[in-house]
């Protein structure tokens, strides 16, 4: 009985979890070949006063809200900073790239560059969406939910194959050698990384 329900729900895992997967082994061989990052460069300008009174991480600030790009996450005090020019200049991070917004204060005007992502980086993104993602925006967060239920399950799904193995066929000379040869490499590199 065990065993049956434990075939059911570790396939039924295999099948919700397909999708992010694929996104996990798309993103280990992008981050193996160290393919470029972005694709195509789009910039824009919009008409923005930056309000008086205000430090450079209060006009980024007053910026980001102003602009109101979806999935953008908001600047950090770490990354508003002036450019050569002494524009104030901060990174929006997304999914889908990063924006580059630069206050120019003596034309009362914002520009924006906004980097595309080709599909590897922007899967290379999703697959870095966690819990931990601060991002307000609820699709991102559904994303991270969906990454954090792969994350639980592959750890399930990894427990669950070995006891299906065990259960069935623990005389099996190619599960034992698979097995001995997966924990004999973690252990060697553990003790060599150490």
């Amino acid at each position: 009985m065990l065993t049956r329900w434990t075939k059911k729900i570790h396939m039924y895992a295999g099948l919700l979890n397909f999708t992010i997967l694929m996104v996990f082994g798309v993103a280990g061989i992008r981050a193996t070949l160290q393919t470029p990052r972005q694709g195509a460069t789009e910039v824009e300008t919009r008409q923005f006063r930056v309000p008086p009174n205000l430090d450079d991480f209060q006009a980024a600030q007053a910026a980001f809200q102003f602009l109101n790009a979806p999935l953008s996450q908001p600047p950090t005090q770490r990354n508003v900073h002036r450019d050569g020019q002494n524009d104030v200049t901060f990174d929006m991070g997304t999914i889908n790239g990063p924006r580059t917004v630069t206050l120019i204060e003596t034309q009362d005007e914002l520009r924006i560059e906004t980097h595309r992502n080709r599909l590897s980086a922007f899967i290379d993104n999703m697959h870095a969406t966690t819990m931990n993602t601060t991002n307000p925006d609820i699709r991102i967060r559904m994303w991270s939910w969906y990454t954090e239920f792969s994350i639980w399950s592959l750890i399930f799904m990894s427990l669950s194959g070995v006891y299906l193995w065990l259960s069935s066929r623990p005389g099996y000379r190619w599960a034992q050698l698979c097995f001995g040869i997966g924990s004999a490499a973690f252990v060697l590199l553990y003790i060599l990384v150490r």
